[in-house]
């Protein structure tokens, strides 16, 4: 199958995407695509403190499934506390939903950018792995996903109940079925 996508590139100083300039402060984003993972955060004009930690600091990744539904977790310790972005495979333009056919014997790489939200330039890059273990975990809930029927509205309803008994990341994390330090070689 023929596409006529651009390539997305990524570099340090260049515009995380090009059409756009600014961000919502403090905010991030998880991203599936092509059976890619990619980690979006955005803080408003990141120092250098910052920067440092985003790209030596332990991160730290997770994965929660309830009522149909997806969270991804994770902490950048000494920069980001545990943070959680609800996903279904549903929501990715259809283009972008596969292949994502994960070995159980490899580990898969995670981009993980740092853009200046005032700016909408990316600030850092780094790229750590996710084990067999986990990846092939996200693979079957995506799986159980699709093989459901979807609907946009249970979807947000099953999140709020979410929401309702975990008030925050920290403890969402703590009952995440999977956790991990991403990099590890822990399979």
């Amino acid at each position: 199958m023929e596409t006529n996508r651009t390539p997305w590139r990524l570099a340090i100083g260049e515009p995380f995407a090009p059409e756009r300039t600014t961000w919502q402060h403090n905010r991030f984003e998880f991203r599936y695509f092509d059976g890619s993972y990619l980690l979006q955060i955005n803080e408003a004009s990141p120092g250098p403190k910052s920067i440092e930690a985003f790209r030596f600091a332990p991160i730290h990744i997770g994965l929660h499934f309830e009522r149909n539904v997806i969270f991804f977790l994770f902490k950048i310790q000494g920069s980001w506390e545990w943070s959680d972005q609800a996903f279904s495979i549903h929501l990715v333009p259809v283009e972008d939903r596969g292949p994502g056919e994960a070995s159980d014997k490899h580990f898969v790489p995670l981009t993980v950018v740092l853009v200046d939200a005032d700016t909408g330039l990316v600030r850092a890059l780094r790229v750590v792995t996710m084990s067999p273990r986990f990846v092939g975990a996200f693979q079957r809930f995506i799986a159980i996903q699709k093989a459901a029927p979807f609907s946009r509205a249970e979807h947000e309803a099953a999140i709020v109940s979410v929401y309702a008994r975990y008030t925050a990341s920290k403890d969402l994390a703590a009952a995440a079925l999977y956790r991990e330090r991403a990099g590890s070689n822990l399979a």
